[in-house]
């Protein structure tokens, strides 16, 4: 079983804007780069989500606009 890296509570950032969801992803890849600057935000854990096929999960929401996502553990880092 994967262990999961973040707590609840725990700052992050996001390394990769890529989403499992449809439609988020191909949001992603239409807007121009430097539009969606989501990974320079400050993204709080809400809550640890249950691993799938790739690894851990989370759900994390945004500290500048409250924007909510499902993201993999490969995609956070740790805020310094």
């Amino acid at each position: 079983m994967a262990m999961h890296q973040f707590r609840p509570g725990d700052r992050v950032k996001l390394r990769s804007l890529s989403s499992a969801n449809t439609a988020e992803a191909f949001l992603d890849l239409m807007v121009p780069a430097g539009v969606r600057k989501f990974t320079s935000d400050a993204w709080e854990v809400m809550r640890l989500l249950p691993p799938d096929g790739t690894g851990a999960q989370y759900h994390v929401r945004s500290e500048r606009d409250g924007m909510q996502r499902r993201v993999h553990e490969e995609q956070l880092a740790p805020v310094h």
